[in-house]
Parts: structure tokens; sequence; C-alpha cells
């Protein structure tokens, strides 16, 4: 079964328990200051806002079985054995006349056992308006064994002349086959200011 195929039957057949179990909706974190709260989860899920299903599992945790990239805590998404979806996230103050840059680590260990089963990890930025953009996907297949540095500006539907409010989420959805999770870690939020380079129009001559 084609990916694309595989990930639309998952996706709506959890999509339909969570509906069962009133669980579509999870409520706003509050605001970070100017950055993201609790960015290392060295203090537990304080700051984030988790939602599970069918699981209902701690995603962020100090399980030793999968390392942290710095601390002992990290968010673990993804990887139960059954088909499913985890999601984390967290609403950031956005200052004015700030490009927004998102940093953070990730982790992806080879899928035990080793089949093509499904498993994606899509993050997210929701605008203002409420519509989402799509930073960073990542798949079973992009395992390394290791913690890479993932850094994404967000689109300019994030700059504005007045502050703004974002929520970003770290979603993953997987099927049966994988029982690795994605796991993410010292997640920041940087903010530079947009250069604008003036254009020089050549004098004509005379």
């Amino acid at each position: 079964m084609k990916a694309i195929f595989r990930k639309a039957r998952i996706a709506t057949s959890v999509l339909a328990a969570a509906a069962a179990v009133g669980l579509l909706t999870a409520p706003a974190a509050q605001a970070a200051p100017a950055g993201v709260a609790n960015p290392d989860f060295e203090v537990g899920a304080s700051g984030w806002n988790t939602f599970s299903v069918p699981f209902g599992t701690d995603l962020i945790n100090n399980s030793s079985a999968h390392p942290a990239h710095s601390g002992t805590w990290k968010a673990e998404l993804g990887g139960h054995g059954r088909a499913g979806m985890d999601r984390i996230s967290q609403q950031v103050t956005v200052p004015a006349f700030r490009v927004p840059v998102l940093t953070f680590w990730l982790r992806i260990d080879a899928p035990t056992p080793a089949t093509f089963g499904y498993h994606e990890l899509t993050v997210e930025a929701t605008a203002p308006d409420g519509t989402p953009y799509t930073l960073v996907t990542r798949t079973n297949k992009d395992s390394s064994g290791a913690y890479e540095k993932v850094t994404v500006t967000l689109p300019s539907a994030f700059y504005s002349s007045t502050e703004q409010h974002t929520v970003l989420s770290f979603f993953s959805v997987d099927d049966s086959a994988n029982r690795v999770p994605f796991l993410v870690d010292d997640v920041s939020m940087a903010y530079q200011i947009k250069i604008y380079r003036p254009i020089f129009t050549p004098f004509a001559k005379l």
C-alpha cells in the first residue's frame, strides 16, 4: 500500500477514535513571554499540551529506554507498536518586527523490526488567523540513530508590525509496524530582525 493511502487510513481511524472520547481539541497553553517555555522538558510537561490517541501515555518523560539530548527529559512521540497519533504543542509570543526561527534536536532510531511500516513526524506552526504551516517533516526512513539539530525560519505569515501569538506543534502518526519513537528535545525560538536591502537604480547617462 502506498504511504499516502496508508497515512489516510491510519489518520481516519484514529480521528474517529479521538472523536468518540472527545479528545480532538486540546486547550491552548499559556504563551511564553517571548520564546519557548520549558524548552528542554526538564520540568516535565509544564508549558506544553499533550495529546495521545489511543495510547494516553506520557509523551514527555525521563525514561532511560530512549535518552534525551541534554538532561534526562525529552518528548517521545510515536513508536507504540500500534496505529495512533501523538501531539505536543505550545503557544509562543512573536515580538513585533521579528522573524521567528525555530530550532530543536531530533533523534530517529532504526525501526524495530526493520519493516516498511509508516511513521511520520510533522512540525507545524499555526498563524494568528488559524492557518497551519508545515515547517518540517520526517519519516522512519530518515533514521540516523543520533540527534540532529533542525533549524527552520518561519514563513512571512508570522512576521508582523505588532506582537502576535503562534502555536507550535510536534505531531506524529504511525502504524503498528514501528516501535521506535521520534525523540524531540531542546526546543528554542529565536527572533531576528528583518533586514531590507535598498534597491539602487543606476543614473541614466546624459
